[in-house]
């Protein structure tokens, strides 16, 4: 009996130190591994291991290499089984339109001066302003919000540019048709959204206006009221006042109106929309409304910059809401980019260089070596918009003096 139990004794030692010879072999090749921050299925350096001007020209060239031949950007291509919902193939026309005009958007400022840029974003604007308008999958399923939000902000950045002059009058017609599009698509609250499952009517009923669809379309609206186009000020207060009332205490927003009575759940907890609300803030800051000043400004860049590991623990994966906090990967680019224009609102020039160091490094440091930016697997359109965001993000840090002087 002894013997037996000797043996076993001896089985379950030798079990141990095999055990423990491999996890310090696996810990050794941790170590040695550069400290990668596994970010999707790809491995990203834990450093930068490039400056601000090279990430920009890797994303610049990723951006000319993998434009479609008729200018658009993104494809409905899937390498996974298991999509998010669809609902109808408007909705690929509708990520697609969202993916060009934000790819666009970041060729705008090279394109001033590379002939490669320039030829690239031609393709881009003669895709966008010969694109049939693009409608909802259905009454409970408009991504063509998205769409929407950002081919009039590519719009109006375009009708800036003098080289542009004679496609002037196209790209007005296109955005003043996006901006009526948008005003049909505002939900009865006054709020916008991309579904509406409780109902199929001629406009949303705004039981899933979400915050952050309401914010970026805002500052859409309003940049486009500001070039001159025909914008209905009343249907931009009332979206301004929608979403004033997402506001919480604690300084996060709500997810949307169906979410307004769970104010406590982790979507709605600062660790859960810190992402989210930068776009909120800028919003309410940029409309003089909401009571936003330049402290809420910074707290909400404090929520993003402390609490930075839930949103990244999100960043990559195929699931949408099943990391900490129910964060989720499509909203990490497009929380950095409206953070950087919250970014470059502060009047305090050591906050403000502060922040844009931090953003400029995680910029740097989550970009993949081919530079692509990516956080969310979306069909084909995932490294497309992610790049679009990155690209626009750096080149926004950019234009802020490392000094702490104001924007040029």
């Amino acid at each position: 009996m002894w013997r037996r139990k000797r043996g076993l004794w001896s089985l379950l030692c030798s079990l141990l130190l095999a055990f423990t010879a491999l996890s310090l072999v696996a810990c050794s090749s941790a170590t040695n591994s550069a400290r990668a921050i596994r970010g999707g299925n790809t491995e990203i350096p834990a450093q930068p291991l490039w400056s601000s001007a090279a990430s920009m020209h890797m994303a610049l060239e990723w951006l000319i290499a993998n434009q479609q031949p008729n200018g658009a950007f993104g494809s409905p291509a899937s390498s996974r089984p298991n999509e998010i919902w669809l609902d109808g193939m408007a909705s690929h026309r509708a990520f697609q339109g969202a993916t060009t005009a934000l790819c666009a958007m970041a060729l705008i400022e090279p394109a001033r001066s590379d002939a490669r840029a320039k030829a690239t974003l031609d393709l881009a604007v003669q895709w966008m302003i010969d694109e049939e308008p693009i409608g909802a999958a259905s009454g409970g399923t408009f991504y063509d919000t998205w769409a929407h939000t950002y081919l009039i902000d590519c719009g109006v950045r375009l009708l800036r540019e003098p080289n542009r002059a004679d496609q002037s009058n196209a790209i007005r017609m296109m955005v003043q048709r996006e901006i009526d599009f948008s005003l049909r698509r505002q939900s009865i609250d006054g709020g916008w959204g991309y579904y509406d499952f409780q109902g199929t009517f001629e406009r949303p009923t705004g039981n899933e206006t979400t915050s952050f669809n309401t914010g970026a379309m805002i500052l859409a609206l309003r940049a486009a009221r500001d070039a001159g186009l025909r914008v209905d000020s009343v249907r931009l207060d009332r979206a301004v006042k929608r979403l004033e009332l997402f506001r919480l205490p604690d300084g996060a927003f709500v997810y949307g109106t169906y979410a307004k009575y769970r104010p406590g759940v982790g979507f709605n907890r600062p660790s859960g929309t810190s992402g989210r609300l930068q776009v909120c803030h800028l919003a309410l800051f940029e409309s003089h409304a909401g009571g936003v000043e330049q402290r809420e400004l910074v707290e909400g860049l404090c929520h993003l910059r402390d609490r930075h590991h839930y949103i990244e623990i999100g960043r990559g994966r195929p699931i949408p809401h099943e990391a900490f906090y129910s964060t989720s990967g499509y909203y990490y680019f497009f929380g950095h980019y409206y953070a950087s224009g919250v970014i470059e609102q502060l009047t305090d020039a050591t906050e403000r260089t502060a922040f844009r160091d931090w953003l400029d490094q995680n910029m740097r440091r989550v970009q993949h070596p081919n530079g692509s930016w990516f956080d969310y697997p979306l069909y084909g359109y995932g490294h497309a918009y992610a790049t679009g965001f990155g690209l626009l993000t750096m080149q926004r840090l950019a234009s802020m003096d490392p000094a702490g002087t104001l924007p040029k």
